[in-house]
């Protein structure tokens, strides 16, 4: 195939007009991804994570106050607050994230959905032994929280299922993002 001027110009026109159109969309898309326009914005930067639970939502999940904790992810710095139950066997946890929450798009065990109005990436992991779920927030642009739940003991059916350990989950971050978004100046 030959291309004469008028050919070569209207390749590139055409290039021209392709790749400004992905940038375009990309940059309408933003790093929302599949997430819906949020509720708010909440900057959990210096909020205290542990006042994700108050005390009265300590006692219905049977947990004291949580453990604070700082550390290092792949991504940079992050906080958490860490709660157990030794009674019935759940762990629970809050933590910052540096990256927004669609980074989490598309993992394994992987779904994404919708909580109190914000979008969320829901993992699961460990089901045939001590069943995990992570809940990734999309509560900015540049942060996320990434709410856990994990039973380490058999309920009276066995090993819980992902069903019931991700309704708890579920369940903190929705409690999760009512206090921390009230928690923030």
């Amino acid at each position: 195939m030959t291309f004469g001027r008028i050919g070569w110009l209207d390749l590139f026109r055409g290039c021209a007009v392709l790749v400004v159109g992905i940038v375009l969309a990309g940059c309408s898309a933003g790093p929302r991804g599949p997430f819906p326009e949020r509720p708010a914005d909440i900057d959990v930067s210096t909020v205290d994570l542990c006042a994700a639970l108050t005390a009265e939502e300590r006692a219905d999940l049977g947990v004291e106050p949580g453990e604070a904790r700082t550390g290092e992810l792949s991504n940079g710095p992050t906080r958490a607050c860490l709660w157990n139950n030794f009674d019935d066997g759940y762990n629970y946890g809050v933590q910052t994230i540096a990256d927004g929450a669609v980074v989490a798009v598309g993992g394994d065990d992987t779904t994404v959905d919708v909580i109190d109005g914000y979008g969320v990436v829901v993992a699961t992991a460990h089901g045939a032994s001590a069943p995990s779920c992570s809940i990734y927030v999309d509560v900015s642009d540049a942060q996320a929280i990434r709410v856990q739940a994990q039973a380490t003991k058999d309920d009276a059916t066995g090993i819980p299922s992902f069903g019931t350990v991700c309704g708890r989950a579920s369940s903190l971050a929705s409690t999760a993002i009512r206090n921390l978004g009230a928690a923030v100046p």
